[in-house]
C-alpha cells in the first residue's frame, strides 16, 4: 500500500474519531409531570433520523410513546447541524430543583441512545456505576414544583443552594383516581352516583390512611362495609407537594400512605398490551417504609411511588378481603388483627396527572383490560376538564416550568437548546402530557403550590 493511501486511511480515521468526541452532551434533570410534553418536544426539534433509548426500550419516530413513557433514558441525533446525545432523568420534580440550586451530582444512564433492548434503570439498588448509570451534573431542569416550596434554598444538609431562573411552559392539572370496582368505574357502574372527594374528605383520607366508603359516597346502607386506602409518591414528587398543599396538608405534615404486599402479581403486558403492567391482587398493606430522597427523610407511612406511572399501576390493582379489612400482625400480642373487620371490600385512591391516568388507568386508549380501569373523582363536584381549569373552577393544579442557573454556566448550544425546548413546550407539545399551554384562554393564576387561584 502506498504511503498517501496510509495517510488518507489515518485521516478518515481521526475524522471518525473527532466526530465521536465532538457530540455536545446535554444533561436534563425533570420531573414526572413533564415527561411526555418534554420528550414530545425533543423529538420535534432534532433532525429527522434520531434514535432514542431508555429504560422501556428504544424508540425512532415510528415509536414515540417508547420515549414518552419512559424516565430514564438517552437521545442520539443532530440538533442546529450539530451531533447531539441528550441524556434525560425524569426522576422527580424537587430532583430537579436540587439539580440546579445545587449543581448537585445526578444519575444519567451511560448509553448514548443508540442500540436496542431496555437499559438498568440508573436509580435502582442494582444498577452498576460505568456500567448501568454514570455521574453528571444537570444542564437545565425541569419542575412542577415552585423552588419555594422545596427545602433547597440557602444551606440544607450542608450543601448550599442558590436562586434558579423560573421561567413557565404550561399547566398540568393533577386528578384524585380511584381504582376498579370504587362506584362509578366500569366494572361497578352505579346509577345516579359521580365519584367526588372534597378537600376535607381528601386531607381526613391522607391523614388517617384510611376511611369508610361511605364517608365518600353518603351512602350508608350500600357502602359503611367497604374501605378506602391512601397512596401517594415520595419526597421527588411535585405531584405530592401540588396534592398536599392543595387539600392543605402543606409540606411539612407527614401524611399517612400505604404499600402493598400482592397475593397475585401484577400483569406484565405483552403483545397488545405490551408497556402497561396492571392488575394483581393486593394480599395485605402496610405503612410505607421510612425512606430518605434526595436528602428529604420521610418517616413511616409517609413515602411514596417513585412516579406517577408507578402509582397509577398500583391503582389498577383489586384489594383482597384481607386487605381490604386492614388485617395487620400486632407485634404486641403475636396475632393477626383487623382495623375494619367487617369490611368485605376495599379501594385505593391516588393522585396523579392524566397524563399518567389516561391510558394507564383508565384505558382511554382501548389497551388497558375493562375489569382493571379505575375511575376519575370530581373533586369538590367539580369534573377534571381543562376548561374547567381554565375558568378556576377545578383548583388541583400545578404549573410546569423550565429551571436554569443563575451563575452563567449554561451558555452556547446547551443554552440555545434549553430556550428552544422552552418555547416548543410552551407553543406546541404542553397538552401532549395531559396539560395545557398557558395562553390567554387560561383566565386565572397561582403564585405558590397549592396558594389561591385567582383571576389573570
Amino acid at each position: 500500500m502506498k504511503p498517501n493511501k496510509y495517510i488518507a486511511i489515518a485521516a478518515v480515521a481521526l475524522a471518525g474519531t473527532h466526530s465521536a468526541f465532538s457530540q455536545t452532551v446535554i444533561r436534563i434533570t425533570a420531573s414526572n409531570g413533564d415527561r411526555t410534553a418534554t420528550q414530545t418536544a425533543i423529538s420535534q426539534l432534532l433532525d429527522p433520523g434520531w434514535v432514542f433509548r431508555g429504560t422501556d426500550g428504544a424508540a425512532t419516530s415510528a415509536n414515540l410513546s417508547v420515549a414518552t413513557g419512559t424516565n430514564f433514558g438517552a437521545w442520539n441525533g443532530t440538533y442546529s447541524g450539530s451531533p447531539v446525545v441528550i441524556k434525560v432523568s425524569y426522576s422527580g420534580a424537587l430532583a430537579g430543583i436540587a439539580a440546579i440550586a445545587g449543581d448537585t451530582d445526578q444519575r444519567y444512564v451511560v448509553s448514548d441512545g443508540t442500540g436496542s433492548g431496555n437499559l438498568v434503570n440508573p436509580l435502582s439498588p442494582s444498577a452498576v456505576l460505568g456500567t448501568d448509570y454514570e455521574i453528571g451534573k444537570a444542564d437545565f431542569a425541569f419542575s412542577t414544583n415552585f423552588q419555594s416550596t422545596s427545602p433547597f434554598q440557602g444551606v440544607f444538609n450542608g450543601v448550599t443552594y442558590a436562586p434558579v431562573i423560573e421561567e413557565l411552559v404550561g399547566v398540568s392539572p393533577l386528578g384524585f383516581y380511584a381504582s376498579p370496582g370504587f362506584p362509578g368505574s366500569p366494572s361497578n357502574p352505579r346509577v345516579g352516583y359521580t365519584p367526588n372527594i372534597t378537600t376535607q374528605q381528601a386531607q381526613l383520607l391522607y391523614t388517617t390512611g384510611s376511611v369508610r366508603l361511605s364517608q365518600l359516597t353518603g351512602d350508608y346502607t350500600q357502602d359503611t362495609d367497604k374501605t378506602v386506602w391512601a397512596i401517594g409518591r415520595n419526597t421527588d414528587a411535585g405531584q405530592r407537594f401540588g396534592a398536599y398543599t392543595e387539600i392543605g396538608l402543606g409540606t411539612t405534615v407527614a401524611p399517612r400512605v400505604w404499600k402493598p404486599t400482592y397475593s397475585t402479581p401484577q400483569t406484565i403486558g405483552s403483545g397488545p398490551t405490551a408497556g402497561f403492567t396492571y392488575g394483581g391482587v393486593v394480599g395485605s398493606l402496610e405503612l410505607w417504609p421510612a425512606e430518605t430522597v434526595s436528602g428529604i427523610f420521610s418517616g413511616l407511612g409517609a413515602g411514596g411511588y417513585s412516579s406517577g406511572r408507578l402509582l397509577a399501576q398500583a391503582l389498577t390493582a383489586t384489594l383482597s378481603p384481607a386487605a381490604a379489612k386492614g388485617s395487620f400482625f400486632n407485634e404486641d400480642t403475636q396475632e393477626t388483627e383487623e382495623t375494619y373487620p367487617d369490611a368485605t371490600a376495599g379501594y385505593y385512591i391516588g393522585y396523579i396527572t392524566p397524563g399518567d391516568a389516561n391510558n394507564r388507568l383508565l384505558g382511554n386508549n382501548g389497551i388497558l383490560p375493562s375489569a382493571n380501569r379505575g375511575v376519575s373523582l370530581n373533586y369538590n363536584g367539580v369534573a377534571l376538564t381543562t376548561d374547567n381549569v381554565k375558568n378556576g373552577t377545578y383548583t388541583a393544579w400545578l404549573y410546569n416550568r423550565i429551571l436554569k442557573p443563575t451563575d452563567g454556566r449554561l451558555t452556547g448550544l446547551k443554552l440555545t437548546f434549553a430556550d428552544a425546548v422552552k418555547t416548543q413546550i410552551a407553543t406546541v407539545t404542553a397538552p401532549a402530557g395531559g396539560g395545557f399551554i398557558d395562553d390567554a384562554t387560561n383566565k386565572v393564576k397561582r403564585f405558590t403550590d397549592g396558594g389561591l387561584v385567582v383571576p389573570k
